[in-house]
């Protein structure tokens, strides 16, 4: 009769085949430089997407405030004749507090300039509106340009530059 050798560990000693994995043995430092280097690169390649989906996404949250104050816009002019001078007019509190238009306003603050927002009015006939959204300096949407809306429904990024172009 043949005797059995002892098991060693990853393999029997008589056979020398690869057998069970021995408890404790971990990975070896190439296995993890590998990991980390499939990581790295799929961060590379997710981050600069991700990062411009926020920025569509501030952008669109822009476009509909701009487009909530033109809705508000309109209803002051049926009831006053005339269009509001300012946000406060329009029921709209640029703050912490979020106003009106709700706790986006807040988020919205963080990529565009809502207390520097430029609301040019002019009451002699016909009246008229241009509303102008600039992005906060060092921010991620400083590249994305300022947002424009007029009482025609003209709107714009890049307002008044040679990059003008509608959205």
């Amino acid at each position: 009769m043949k005797q059995e050798l002892p098991k060693q560990c990853g393999k029997t000693a008589h056979s020398g085949l690869a057998g069970p994995r021995c408890a404790g043995r971990g990975f070896t430092l190439l296995e993890l430089m590998i990991v980390v280097a499939i990581v790295g690169i799929l961060a590379g390649i997710a981050y600069p997407s991700y990062m411009d989906h926020v920025r569509k996404g501030n952008r669109a949250k822009g476009q509909a405030f701009l487009m909530d104050l033109a809705q508000r816009q309109q209803s002051y002019l049926l009831v006053h004749r005339r269009y509001a001078p300012t946000l406060l007019d329009l029921g709209v509190t640029v703050g912490t507090e979020g106003g009106a238009v709700g706790a986006d306003l807040a988020s919205l603050a963080t990529a565009y300039d809502l207390t520097g927002m430029v609301l040019e009015v002019v009451t002699e006939p016909p009246p008229s509106f241009n509303m102008t959204l600039n992005p906060q300096p060092n921010s991620l949407q400083e590249s994305d340009g300022s947002l424009c809306l007029a009482n025609t429904g003209a709107r714009a990024r890049y307002c008044g530059g040679a990059n003008e172009t509608p959205w």
